[in-house]
């Protein structure tokens, strides 16, 4: 079987274990801590990009865009980029914004300072950073509820890796409880539904030493 090595608040380990699911695809979740290589890793390569999915003892693929490229051409399995050229096009213009932009500006910030930072450079978390990082969730919220105003997803009608990227982001910000979701009701709906798939479950199930979620974490309804 497939083993899929993630670090559990790694936004791109997110974004790869629900791809999988939703494509049902059967793989072995393995944690790994960025900080801490395993054997595999060190043997194979040193520098390796989480998420790395794993066969027959041998590193495989690299890094949720490599993963999530070799699934997509597959002619066997529905597309999550969309089901038509326009779909594929916009599915993948917003997860490259989330994956890039929203990543940049504020998934990193937060979780640099709240959870790596500690162990990477052994020092406190700085408050003005992740300030930024918080101020700056609202002009990427408001987008979504512009797009969702719109669509039934963001990407068009139809459930892409558009939502599957946004959502997975969001869901390690929200682990850290830095999202005040009363501001913004219609992220929340579309994030509730997304929350609601199964695919979506094993996410809210996760933890990391010594960082508790917010107490509404795994709610369906919050």
């Amino acid at each position: 079987m497939l083993e899929l090595y993630h670090y559990p608040l790694d936004p791109f380990g997110r974004i790869v274990r629900v791809y999988l699911k939703e494509k049902k695809i059967e793989f072995q979740s393995v944690e790994e801590i960025p900080w801490k290589r395993k054997k595999i890793f060190a043997e194979y390569h040193m520098f390796s990009d989480l998420p790395a999915l794993v066969e027959s003892n041998r590193i495989a693929w690299e890094s949720a865009p490599v993963i999530i490229e070799h699934f997509e051409h597959s002619p066997r399995i529905i597309s999550l980029w969309g089901n038509n050229e326009k779909n594929k096009i916009e599915s993948k213009r917003l997860a490259f914004l989330f994956n890039t932009y929203f990543f940049a500006e504020v998934t990193h910030r937060i979780l640099f300072e709240k959870v790596t930072k500690k162990y990477l450079e052994r020092s406190s978390p700085d408050s003005s950073i992740i300030r930024q990082g918080n101020n700056n969730i609202k002009k990427y919220f408001d987008y979504i509820s512009w797009l969702i105003d719109r669509r039934n997803w963001l990407a068009g009608n139809e459930f892409s890796l558009a939502d599957i990227s946004a959502a997975s982001h969001i869901s390690c910000i929200d682990y850290l409880g830095s999202i005040e979701w009363d501001n913004y009701p219609i992220v929340k709906d579309w994030y509730v539904r997304i929350k609601s798939r199964p695919s979506f479950r094993d996410l809210l199930n996760d933890r990391v030493a010594n960082i508790i979620p917010v107490s509404y974490y795994q709610e369906l309804d919050f």
